[in-house]
């Protein structure tokens, strides 16, 4: 249980993305069709603050604490798995809003709810010039792209022909945002799940980007508030995706075993007990690793507040709990899909996409298995070798 003193803010938001469930799920199917999100889903998130949920109170924003972000990104993947993706990626401009210098800040998000698309691994080479940078790059995973106004990619910068080396010897890099007339977008998002993200692959080719449209989130913020305190805040709701979409999986699987007739005999679905079993199962696994997601950013989230920088034990856990999340929720909806029986192999079953789904986001980069023993080294004495923790 989280503790009744930790400050919160944005629960409105939750509340409207809950609100919104009944509408994404009647868009989904022509979400997951046409590849995007579509115009009336867009407009409600758009109404509901969803995008600028994590931008600066200080530049008008709500400024959400990482624990209600997360919930408001699970409500709405309960109603579509893509819908959740999209508002997990493309509300991270408030964490590059809190780093920018002020006034290309004010500029890029006069509208707090503009969308930003972000790849921060280094796909791009950013060479140095007089007052800025030529940048070229190629950054796949684009989600959130097709609604995007600024595109952010990770950058190295470079000298010469190699990357510049910082003083302990690591290549420099950057973040470096792009508005969307420099930006190409290839039409190459062709997925077993997620179809309705539209994380095409971009581009840009030999493109000015001014030194003051460049960030690195490991750099102090601007404004010195909790949120903008710890870097990996702004993964801290993807979690909220996988959690979701677990959530939904359960709900359409006691859907359909209630009115499900099974033959022979003639029996509801839900009367069998190996249904009963696998949604008992599903509701523990589920809730502990929902647990242990909420415990450990709230662990973290306590120290920001107290102005204590959270231990290598704190951030390991973090690390631990955001991988398991994925995992257990594709255990979940892998126990949903099997128990639906034929029903759910069709294309037209909720529990056929929250399969697809879950499968694509379990094979995202922060949510690879891997991440178990980075976590663990943390916690035994090793190094963790994770940008991560």
């Amino acid at each position: 249980m989280l503790s009744p003193t930790l400050p919160r803010k944005g629960l409105e938001i939750v509340e409207a993305a809950r609100s919104l469930q009944p509408l994404i799920r009647s868009e989904a199917d022509e979400i997951e069709k046409s590849g995007r999100l579509t115009d009336t889903v867009l407009h409600g998130l758009r109404d509901a603050n969803v995008f600028g949920m994590a931008m600066p109170e200080a530049m008008g924003g709500v400024e959400a604490d990482p624990i209600t972000q997360l919930e408001v990104v699970e409500a709405l993947s309960r109603g579509d798995g893509s819908v959740g993706w999209v508002a997990m990626i493309g509300s991270d401009g408030g964490f590059y809003a809190a780093h920018l210098p002020e006034a290309e800040a004010d500029a890029m998000f006069a509208d707090p709810n503009v969308v930003t698309a972000s790849v921060l691994v280094p796909r791009g080479q950013a060479r140095p010039v007089e007052g800025g940078y030529r940048v070229s790059g190629h950054w796949p995973f684009g989600s959130a792209g097709l609604h995007a106004g600024w595109f952010g990619g990770g950058c190295l910068v470079m000298e010469g022909d190699r990357p510049a080396l910082d003083a302990q010897g690591h290549p420099v890099i950057r973040t470096l945002f792009f508005p969307r007339e420099e930006v190409c977008i290839h039409d190459n998002w062709q997925t077993t799940g997620l179809a309705g993200s539209g994380s095409h692959d971009w581009s840009v080719d030999d493109v000015f980007v001014p030194e003051s449209r460049g960030l690195s989130l490991f750099e102090p913020a601007r404004f010195d508030t909790p949120l903008f305190a710890f870097p990996w805040f702004i993964i801290a709701n993807a979690p909220g995706a996988s959690l979701g979409i677990a959530r939904a999986a359960i709900d359409d699987l006691a859907a359909l075993a209630a009115e499900k007739i099974v033959m022979p005999g003639g029996k509801k679905l839900q009367d069998d007990l190996l249904v009963q079993t696998a949604i008992g199962h599903a509701e523990a696994e589920l809730g502990a690793a929902r647990a242990f997601v909420l415990e450990t950013t709230a662990a973290i989230w306590a120290a920001v507040c107290s102005g204590r920088e959270p231990s290598l034990d704190e951030r390991a856990r973090f690390r631990l709990a955001g991988i398991h999340s994925f995992r257990a929720s594709k255990a979940v909806v892998a126990r949903m899909y099997e128990a639906g029986g034929g029903s759910a192999l069709y294309a037209r079953s909720p529990l056929d996409r929250h399969w697809r789904d879950i499968s694509t986001i379990t094979q995202h980069a922060f949510a690879h298995e891997r991440g178990y023993a980075e976590g663990a080294r943390a916690l035994i004495g090793l190094d963790p070798e994770s940008m991560l923790i």
